[in-house]
């Protein structure tokens, strides 16, 4: 009787053993499948970061140039001369030898109109 039962345990044995190793074979399979497309998925997303790096290389060489200390300096010495060449027109425009009746409010105003607008320009575009 034990004999039998050492017999059924073996045959259990095998049949069990068969049945883990036919489920490892199609995990198996199906992780190869998932390696293959992880591989795909991989090799996709170096492009990208290719593109990516190119990308942002050109975008810092154009943010470099904005930010360039040289730029902003040369931008602040044309922003003061075009303020000093205003000052000098207003002062041209203001011929006080005959008291206020001689002063031209026409460039005044003008005066007064583009230097608003340019702040204004100024504002709006630092905002950005």
């Amino acid at each position: 009787m034990l004999d039998f039962v050492f017999i059924t345990l073996i045959f259990f044995e095998i049949i069990l053993t068969t049945l883990c190793v036919i489920k490892i074979i199609n995990i198996e399979k199906k992780v190869k499948i998932l390696h293959e497309k992880l591989i795909l998925t991989f090799n996709m997303i170096l492009a990208i970061n290719k593109q990516i790096k190119t990308t942002i290389t050109k975008i810092n060489k154009v943010v470099s140039f904005i930010t360039n200390k040289k730029l902003i300096k040369i931008s602040q010495i044309i922003r003061t001369t075009i303020d000093i060449i205003q000052i000098i027109l207003l002062v041209r425009t203001l011929n006080l030898s005959k008291g206020f009746k001689s002063i031209n409010y026409k460039n005044i105003k003008k005066l007064l109109l583009i230097e608003t607008s340019r702040r204004i320009l100024r504002k709006i575009l630092m905002a950005l």
